[in-house]
């Protein structure tokens, strides 16, 4: 089985990850090969790591002359299900013209993880015109402050093996992992767990203090969400306090009522459908608020 794997490249060649120097998780640069998803290899798409250890057909190199937007995010945004070529990104660039878009995904990022990254990083995020911070709801507002959270390697032999790394990705393994949580072997344990709270308000409280913390420029910032799985008095508290938003939920409703699905078959990330109708809201999100006329004139000014 084992030589069967790689012979049909089954399994999922996902990029190695490091600890960076500004305390953060990024993939290490250079790599290059092939993400594979589903059991009959449903997805195979090639990704590139740039050198700045994201997945993207752009190397990062933000100057003051250029107009950049730069999508924060996890997964959905690190886009190993998708050929980088044809990325979420890229399907922005090819709607505003003379527009280069940084992907900056990484698995398992949430809120904390992108504020701090983007308060670490001035000297880049100062070039940058905008910033788009794509967040799930249920899942990226669980932290209100920024700490390393340690990786460990579950099973050892997946380096080795190339048939387990098919396995897992199947899910022909997922009670050995349900187990291994329950241990907490490999992962750090979940805070809070148990606990009776206020989920709305909790993660209401921690956006307000990753706001607090690591800043937020109005002006310059938009949160990516979709509306129907997004709370009613977190959407409140953004529009009272003149927090832009790019809400993808309708559009995604509207598909998913019409029998196109948005998401891939074998798990919920985006499928090139998905990112296609994001992509136009963030296109229409620019032109709308005449954001990209003032990107266009500031340029132009200086």
């Amino acid at each position: 089985m084992e030589v069967l794997v790689r012979l049909f490249h089954l399994y999922n060649d996902t990029p190695d990850w490091n600890l960076a120097k500004d305390n953060t998780y990024k993939r290490v640069p250079g790599q290059t090969g092939y993400a594979v998803y589903g059991n009959r290899r449903q997805v195979m798409a090639p990704y590139r790591i740039n050198s700045s250890g994201y997945n993207s057909f752009r190397d990062f190199d933000p100057v003051e002359d250029e107009i950049e937007i730069a999508i924060f995010g996890d997964s959905f945004i690190e886009g190993f299900h998708q050929d980088y070529r044809n990325s979420l990104g890229k399907k922005v660039e090819r709607g505003l013209s003379n527009v280069q878009v940084y992907e900056y995904g990484h698995s398992n990022f949430d809120l904390a993880d992108v504020m701090y990254l983007v308060n670490t990083n001035t000297s880049d995020m100062d070039k940058i015109d905008f910033i788009v911070y794509a967040i799930d709801y249920e899942y990226d507002l669980m932290r209100d402050t920024y700490k390393v959270v340690p990786r460990k390697v579950v099973f050892p032999l997946l380096r080795h093996s190339k048939f387990l790394v098919y396995l897992l990705d199947i899910g022909m393994i997922d009670q050995i992992k349900k187990v291994l949580r329950k241990w907490n072997v490999g992962q750090a344990p979940r805070e809070g767990v148990g606990k009776k709270i206020d989920r709305d308000s909790l993660f209401l409280h921690n956006f307000k203090t990753l706001t607090n913390k690591y800043g937020l420029e109005k002006k310059k910032v938009a949160f990516l969400l979709d509306g129907r799985h997004t709370s009613d008095q977190f959407l409140k508290y953004l529009s009272d306090n003149g927090i832009q938003i790019i809400d993808y939920g309708l559009a995604f409703q509207v598909s998913e009522d019409q029998g196109v699905p948005t998401t891939l078959i074998y798990d919920q990330h985006w499928n090139d459908h998905g990112r296609e109708l994001i992509a136009e809201q963030i296109i229409d999100y620019f032109n709308k608020k005449n954001q990209y006329n003032s990107f266009k004139q500031k340029k132009s000014a200086e």
